[in-house]
């Protein structure tokens, strides 16, 4: 009887997960807009965060686009700019939009990345009334 029992390697499926959770505040009041049929809001998440480096404390800021579908829409309705939320959902890349007026794209240059958001709440009120 040999000591370790083989067995053939079975293919197994490779799951992906795309999953990312963010927590910011929103540099914008959140604009609705209708496309297909479906509803959506695109927003601007702020993140900011400090770290030493050489012995002086440097912030770093990021500013990103976030478009809420389905029932993160309903949600997002109700934020205000300011809004300390947190979010829930997949990194999408996609080609810059074209301007309204036609002449070519906006101020967005070169492949974007936004997240589609799956689930959202506030976590608090913006302190400006």
């Amino acid at each position: 009887m040999p000591l370790f029992e083989t067995r053939p390697l079975r293919s197994r499926s490779v799951e992906i997960l795309n999953q990312i959770i963010l927590a910011g505040n929103l540099t914008d009041q959140p604009s609705v807009s209708d496309a297909g049929g479906r509803q959506f809001v695109r927003a601007r998440l702020a993140q900011s965060w400090f770290y030493d480096t050489q012995g002086r404390t440097v912030e770093h800021r990021q500013f990103l686009p976030i478009t809420f579908f389905g029932e993160s829409a309903i949600v997002a309705k109700t934020f205000q700019k300011g809004d300390n939320i947190h979010v829930t959902g997949q990194l999408i890349r996609r080609e810059p939009r074209p301007r309204a007026d036609g002449q070519g794209v906006g101020r967005e240059v070169g492949t974007i990345f936004e997240i589609h958001v799956i689930r959202a709440f506030r976590i608090a009120a913006s302190s400006k009334s």
